[in-house]
């Protein structure tokens, strides 16, 4: 099975395109969204595709009632937690999401996941803290550089691939 990570939208429309067009090539089947969108259109515009979407919120997201009123169309996708984080369960496997680092790191050092995801910084990572891996897709947002990313997670082998625009 194969996960789609994306973080740090911050409105950016035609990165967020490109990404769903990316996605649509590779057979994914679902999309963690870590935060940051900004605004309720991207929320619409995520609301195209049909893939599920697990979904926390970032700390650029001031419009969080009208992003979530946007979610909730006839045929909704998209599932917010309802803190900073939530626990996803996938075929026996447990995912943490989150937006912070510190949350991230710490469900981390509890050995309780099969990977734990985050974003904020706007860099890409992938590294393990014991034996669970810890990834964060870079992100959609034109800055601190213009380097474009999300990433892609195999449940089968915990191989993560950078797709960079």
């Amino acid at each position: 099975m194969k996960i789609a990570i994306i973080s740090d939208i911050h409105d950016q429309i035609e990165n967020l395109y490109w990404v769903l067009d990316e996605i649509k090539e590779r057979n994914i089947d679902y999309i963690f969204a870590l935060g940051d969108y900004t605004s309720p259109y991207i929320i619409e515009r995520l609301q195209v595709n049909k893939i599920p979407i697990h979904a926390v919120w970032g700390n650029c997201d001031g419009a969080r009632q009208a992003m979530f009123i946007a979610s909730q169309n006839e045929n909704p996708n998209i599932s917010f937690a309802k803190t900073e984080f939530a626990t996803i369960e996938i075929e026996n496997k447990k995912y943490f999401i989150t937006h912070f680092p510190d949350l991230a790191e710490h469900a981390a050092t509890t050995l309780e996941y099969d990977a734990v995801f985050h974003g904020h910084t706007h860099y890409k990572r992938n590294e393990k803290i014991g034996n669970t891996p810890i990834i964060n897709p870079g992100k959609l947002a034109m800055y601190p550089n213009d380097e474009i990313s999300f990433a892609i997670f195999d449940t089968e082998t915990l191989d993560v691939e950078f797709i960079v625009k």
